[in-house]
Parts: structure tokens; sequence; C-alpha cells
């Protein structure tokens, strides 16, 4: 019987292979395979619709086409990355996202700067209010005026938002007021109180044009296109926040891939996971970064800014250095700047280990699962460094601190609520140079502070504990 069944296999084998064989005769003269001149080999007979000898052509350089495509089949990391902070970089307006009060508490006033030639001395009243539908901010613009502008996109939800508006010839320009969520109020954001219309740093002069200084790192897929002889602008985007093509790079050359069905021999999409370390976290780098571009932003003439605030030309996958000089003060834990996390992170001996930003950063979810938090950390807290840091020194500020935290001391809040990213322990020596608390944040004064305490206290405590000669008892609010 076991014979009998070989002898059934062996001919239906022999059978499979003459089929085989007759149908590639039968399709000589087609091209089992193409070459598309990309270096992409495409298998005919495996297309949409059963097409034989189907060639897929792509873009010599692929376009942007949007996270609603990639959505399609990447539906899960999709829906996840729609509660972080990066798909809310910027928004449309309406009732839910815009999180001012431009209700009651509505109004900014603030002393005009001496200076100012028209309105020295006097007191500028901002007023924010909707109407029909619409949000409105009223304050002083380019030609000296009250005017009302309209607000058309929210920029920032959990912690301030500022309000963007488009000027009749395209022109982007952020108001001049932003909404302090933690305090419930508005603030000076561009220059109402320190400048005055076009003397070069006004919120609405050419050289805070949106479309150069922030547009890159707030939406995906951005076309400037400016027509110098109507001295206009038509500004145009694929998503709105940082989206998936941000990270991955432009999509169409992968969407015509994911069409039909085709194993190709060349990645038509960029996965920052493949990339070499370095290059991985470049991909980060292009925005938590703070310097200018290499390349110079066109007609120079126009008032426009010298250069771009954001790595014009970068794509993932390409070095960083070459499209933008990041602008680094040292590893000393100086850095006050906000979105300047990899410019620290260089400096830092995690970047020369290849401890990289998605180490401990989650990208495609708001956090730890049941957890979300801002940060979009793999672990909470100081459980995140311990994974890696088990063995604790136990000398000096080590051992005083039963309840201190990794993050308290290596990571603390030296620009506004932002962590630095240097994770090197800020002595209260460096404020103290640098003329106080307020103007030099340390690592100690985030718990031991107190206004009419000597900061010459903290420093010379931690002198002591470093040489095991704490004073017993210790108060961080003593008097000299």
């Amino acid at each position: 019987f076991l014979i009998r069944l070989s002898v059934m296999g062996l001919l239906a084998l022999f059978a499979v292979a003459v089929l085989t064989a007759c149908a590639a005769q039968e399709d000589a003269g087609h091209g089992v395979k193409e070459e598309t001149g990309h270096g992409v080999k495409v298998e005919a007979g495996h297309g949409q619709e059963g097409k034989t000898g189907q060639v897929v052509k792509f873009d010599a350089e692929p376009e942007y086409v949007g996270a609603a495509k990639c959505k399609d089949c990447h539906w899960r990391e999709h829906d996840t990355w729609k509660h972080t902070l990066h798909s809310k970089m910027m928004q449309e307006v309406n009732d839910f996202t815009v999180i001012g009060d431009f209700n009651k508490n509505n109004s900014f006033s603030v002393k005009v700067n001496r200076k100012s030639p028209k309105l020295a001395g006097s007191t500028m009243l901002t007023r924010m209010f909707k109407r029909d539908g619409k949000y409105y901010i009223n304050t002083i613009g380019p030609d000296w005026l009250d005017r009302d502008y309209e607000v058309t996109a929210v920029l920032g939800i959990n912690r301030k938002q500022n309000y963007l508006t488009r000027m009749s010839n395209g022109d982007m320009y952020l108001l001049p007021v932003k909404w302090d969520a933690t305090k419930n109020e508005w603030n000076d954001y561009y220059g109402l109180k320190d400048h005055f219309p076009g003397e070069g740093d006004y919120w609405s002069d050419r050289t805070r044009l949106w479309q150069y200084k922030c547009a890159g790192c707030h939406v995906t897929g951005l076309e400037v296109n400016y027509e110098q002889t109507t001295d206009s602008f038509d500004t145009t985007w694929k998503d709105m926040g940082v989206g998936c093509e941000s990270c991955h790079g432009p999509g169409s050359n992968h969407l015509k891939a994911a069409k039909t069905y085709f194993d190709f021999e060349q990645e038509t999409i960029i996965n920052p996971a493949k990339l070499p370390w370095r290059l991985r976290a470049m991909v980060c780098g292009q925005c938590h970064n703070k310097g200018v571009s290499i390349a110079k932003v066109p007609h120079k003439d126009k008032g426009f800014p010298v250069k771009y605030s954001y790595a014009e030309g970068f794509k993932p996958g390409m070095a960083l250095n070459l499209y933008y000089d990041s602008d680094s003060k040292g590893a000393s834990g100086d850095e006050t700047e906000h979105h300047q996390q990899y410019n620290e992170w260089t400096e830092s001996e995690h970047a020369t280990a290849g401890i990289m930003c998605t180490t401990c950063h989650n990208v495609h979810q708001a956090g730890i699962h049941k957890q979300p938090n801002k940060a979009q950390t793999t672990m909470p807290g100081g459980t995140l460094c311990t994974s890696c840091h088990q063995a604790q020194n136990k000398r000096a500020a080590h051992r005083i601190h039963t309840y201190g935290s990794c993050i308290a001391c290596h990571m603390p809040k030296l620009a506004g609520p932002e962590h630095s990213h240097t994770f090197k322990f800020v002595s209260p020596e460096l404020s103290l140079r640098a003329g106080g608390v307020k103007e030099k944040p340390n690592s100690c004064s985030g718990c031991h502070y107190h206004k009419n305490t000597p900061l010459i206290n903290l420093v010379e405590f931690l002198d002591a504990a470093k040489k095991k000669d704490m004073p017993k008892p210790f108060s961080a609010h003593r008097s000299r």
C-alpha cells in the first residue's frame, strides 16, 4: 500500500511539472519578470486583476499621500497614534480643539515699548472673541491699526496653545498671545511688549513668517509656494500634526506596492527601526532640535528670515547634519530652551552607548499600556531608568534621598515643564553663577528651594554630602 502511494505521488509531481513548463512556454515573450528602472523586480501574473506582465512605475521622488491612506493597512498604529500629542501638534479650529478662553477671561493688556514710534508708553489691549462660529483675536497688526484676525488653526493642546492666522496674501503668522492652560491666563508670546510693527521681531513682521519659522514640524507633507510677481503664498500640506510620513518618509511608492501585492526586492518606505541607530535618532532630531537649516530661504529681499528654523529638505533615513545646524550649548545641563532634546541627547553618554529616543519612548502610542503620559515612555518614572541602571552609586546625594527619583535629579525641568536630556546632575553652583534659580534651575531646586533661602545653602550642603560630612540636623531653609 505504501509503495503504491509513493508511485501515485511521483506521478502527481510529474504532472505538475509538465503543466508548469507548458505555462512558461505560453508566457514566453511576455516577460516573467520586469524591471522598473529603479532596481525593483515585479513578478508578472500576480498583479491586480491577474494582469500578466504588469509593471509598477515608481515615482523618482516619492510623494506624500496622507495618514488616511496608511490607515487602510496599518489601522492599529494609526488609531493609537491619533491619541498621541504628535497628532495634535496642529489642529483645525472648533469648540473641541480651542482651549483658550474667548468668552470671559478674554483680554490681555500690555504697556507698549517706549521705543515705539507711534504707541510709546501707551497700553495695548488685545481681545479674543467668537463671532458667527469663528474665533478671532483683535490686536494691532502690520499697519498699526486694530484689526480682527481670524484664527485658522490651533497649535498645542496640553499645556499651552497658540493661534495661527492667514493673511489675504497667504502670509501665515502666529498671533501675539498664547493661552497658558496651567494658569488659565493669556500671555504675551510674540513681542507685543518689547517690539512694534516693522521693527523686525513683531508678530506680523515677515521675519516671523510661520511657513519658514515653524511649519515643517507642525504639519506633514508641507509645500510652500511663493509667487514673486504677486508677492503671495500658496501653502498646502497633507496632514496637520506630525503624521506617519514625518517619520517614515513620503509614501506614494509604498502605496503603489501595497496595491499590487507584489513582494519587492527594494524597500518602498522607510522603517526607522531598521535604520542604523544614529540615523534612527535623527528622525526625532529633525524637530526635537534647536538650530537653523543649512538651506537658505529664497527671496531675502522680501524680508523673510535668512534660514528655516526646521530641517528643510530632510527626509527620514538621511543624515540630519547635512540639512540642519544644531545649536548645542554643551553638556553642562544649562540648556533652557524648549524642543531641544536631541541637542542635549547628542551630548550625553546615552548617545555614545546607542541608547536612542525609541529605547525610552513609544512612537505610536501615548505611553505605557493603561497609563498614558505626555512623554510616551515605555515604563513609568524611575522604573524606566532602573531597568538598565540597576546598580546605583550609594555615595553623596544618592544616600540621602530615600524618596528621591532618577528623573528629578538627572532630568530636571530646565525649560519650563520640559526635562533635560543630558541626564547629568545639574549642580546648584551653576544656578549661583548664573544669578539665581530663575535664571538657571538645577537638580536640587525642584524640591529644595524657597525664595528666602540663600542658594549658597544648597551649594554648601551638597559639598558636605560629597565629603560624607553632612550637617546634623540640616534644614534646606535655614538662615545664614
